[in-house]
């Protein structure tokens, strides 16, 4: 059985997101994961006869639209910011509004999920508590939209140097909600720069694994992202986990930054997991 391999828009940052669809089913993928920033999917930028263009392109190249990553906001601020844990609370605003207008984005190209970064960089002035309240705060905004409007769930990325680094501390969060509103995205390098065991972390979770991020991380200890193969990442106890816990949906492969031709970083990113295929 082969497994539904998406690649994620970032690969193609110099691209628009036509152009970044077409070179995904070029090499192979069945689905696009698409970054809701510029230049790709910036939800203010995009009209709904933009969006009509999008579903177009993706319907001539048979691309499915894997999740959509809500974390980085460059085309407003930057990266990580405004995050969910702003002591300003029209930034916090600005997030949650963020995070929104994705979730609608991917009902209309008619992805699974949505993912967004874990809280945020905890500001110096703030304890862990307020910030984690923030946190919880905004998403039951979402949360409450997601249910009107019948958008995907929302799923925390921990990433290290947030407010959520570990599964544990995204599960606290994440188990206040319902699980069709707010999940846990499994991002294999962000779980591997935390020194934790991405395959367990599949085997915790179970049914609840929603979207699996596959990233490398490169063996300098820069953490640098690199072709899946070619780092850190164990990914034979990934996939193992994967089968054990009956996980068919979407694995969005990361090359943002990898140190190669987009063309060539993703034909050999699939050449290297296809030998996980069932």
């Amino acid at each position: 059985m082969l497994r539904k391999f998406a690649l994620s828009s970032a690969a193609y940052s110099r691209y628009k997101l036509d152009r970044a669809v077409r070179h995904a089913a070029l090499a192979g993928y069945s689905g696009i994961g698409i970054i809701a920033d510029a230049p790709h999917g910036y939800p203010p930028s995009l009209t709904d006869a933009d969006r009509k263009a999008v579903r177009s392109v993706l319907a001539r190249q048979r691309l499915a639209v894997s999740n959509i990553n809500a974390a980085p906001m460059t085309a407003l601020r930057d990266e990580l910011r405004p995050s969910w844990v702003e002591s300003d609370r029209v930034l916090r605003q600005e997030r949650i509004q963020h995070t929104l207008d994705a979730a609608r984005l991917a009902k209309d190209l008619g992805a699974v999920t949505v993912s967004t970064l874990g809280g945020g960089e905890i500001e110096e002035e703030m304890d862990r508590p307020t910030a984690a309240a923030h946190f919880v705060a905004g998403l039951k905004r979402v949360a409450c939209e997601i249910a009107k409007k019948n958008y995907p769930p929302v799923l925390i990325d921990p990433q290290e140097g947030l407010l959520i680094e570990t599964l544990p501390q995204a599960l606290e969060i994440a188990d206040q909600f319902k699980p069709d509103a707010v999940g846990v995205n499994v991002n294999t390098g962000n779980f591997h720069r935390a020194g934790q065991d991405a395959a367990a972390a599949i085997r915790e979770l179970r049914e609840r694994v929603r979207h699996v991020h596959i990233e490398d991380v490169a063996a300098d200890g820069s953490g640098a992202i690199v072709v899946p193969g070619t780092g850190q990442v164990d990914f034979a106890p990934v996939f193992a986990a994967v089968d054990e816990v009956g996980y068919t949906g979407w694995l969005t492969i990361d090359l943002a930054g990898a140190d190669a031709h987009p063309d060539d970083a993703a034909r050999q990113a699939l050449e290297f997991l296809r030998q996980f295929d069932k």
